[in-house]
């Protein structure tokens, strides 16, 4: 493949990995209320599922 496809297929994905991050910042509850909730393992899971897709995507972006 071509180095276009590459870099736009790289775009995309650092693309995906921002939208994972703004979407678990609007629908994941902070850590204050999941604190209150006695759901504190739970956020922290959640928010380590979302570290691991976007640390996982990072070494996509790399020209082959």
């Amino acid at each position: 493949m071509n180095r276009n496809v590459w870099l736009v297929a790289g775009l995309v994905v650092i693309a995906l990995g921002l939208v994972n991050v703004v979407m678990g910042t609007r629908m994941v509850p902070t850590m204050a209320v999941a604190t209150e909730r006695g759901t504190l393992a739970g956020w922290w899971l959640i928010w380590a599922v979302i570290g691991l897709v976007v640390i996982s995507a990072v070494p996509e972006t790399r020209a082959k």
